[in-house]
């Protein structure tokens, strides 16, 4: 009993000064946000690390520093062209090859797959955040407070919506107590809250109704993907939740995984406008 209702005070304090701080960061911008997103990124990567069992610190360094790069990297956004892009990649895809060769650790495939797999998962996806906070700043727009409230919204009516009145499951093999209904649900409060964004000239003058309702879309359809997608690393591990650095909300990669997959949709449909 007393454990649970530590739970409960943890949960109810994470919810009080987390969700305001992440606002607030959000608000403030610039390098404040670059600093969080970075500090997001590596939580999450120390959380896969441990749900995929790489246990391997040489290798999991890299990661963390190539965070710090890709976080650079967003947040100056460099002009390059597509084939200084790749250059960027192949360099980075040989300098991760040769690393193995001089740390002397078992399974080298396993830990060079697991370290490229984490490097695109977290911090390429999630850097977009940092991007889109700065195309805020430049175009007068709030599409990264649109993104974070729709899938706020989006998990809360799946979640209540799902559990009261939905049947159907939607994913059982992944993530046995979702259904369809309540999937439907999230979707439709994703796209209500950009419409809401949209009708309080919250999008900037660039974007349309029919912008904001496809973003709506967007982060309805891929908040979810990101949410099951996450579902299955844990399953595939045998674990509940990521972590437990969030007390009654898990682990931090938990509470991305939807901002993961929904930040660099609406990444590239916005590069895709302008």
């Amino acid at each position: 009993m007393n454990f649970n209702m530590n739970l409960m005070k943890g949960r109810y304090l994470i919810i009080l000064i987390g969700i305001p701080s992440w606002l607030f960061l959000i608000w403030l911008g610039s390098y404040f946000y670059t600093l969080f997103i970075l500090t997001v990124m590596v939580l999450c990567l120390y959380e896969f690390y441990m749900v995929t069992m790489l246990n391997n610190k040489d290798t999991e360094i890299i990661g963390y520093i190539f965070s710090i790069i890709i976080a650079g990297f967003f947040h100056k956004q460099p002009q390059l062209n597509t084939l200084q892009l790749i250059g960027i990649l192949v360099l980075t895809i040989l300098f991760i090859y040769i690393w193995q060769l001089f740390i002397i650790k078992e399974n080298p495939t396993k830990n060079i797959s697991l370290l490229l797999y984490s490097i695109f998962y977290i911090p390429i996806l999630l850097g977009t955040c940092i991007s889109l906070r700065n195309f805020d700043y430049v175009m007068d727009a709030n599409i990264t407070f649109a993104i974070v409230a729709s899938v706020w919204a989006c998990d809360a009516a799946a979640f209540v919506i799902g559990s009261i009145w939905g049947s159907k499951k939607i994913f059982p093999r992944v993530s046995p107590n979702k259904s369809w209904l309540g999937s439907i649900s999230g979707l439709l409060a994703a796209i209500l809250v950009f419409y809401i964004f949209h009708k309080l000239d919250s999008l900037g003058a660039l974007f349309n109704f029919n912008n904001a309702i496809t973003m709506g879309v967007i982060v309805g359809i891929f908040g979810q993907v990101g949410d099951f997608y996450e579902s299955l690393l844990k399953r595939n591990a045998g674990i509940k939740d990521s972590g437990d650095l969030l007390l009654g909300h898990g682990g931090v990669l938990d509470r991305f995984d939807s901002i993961i997959f929904a930040s660099p949709s609406i990444f590239i449909y916005i590069h895709s406008l302008f």
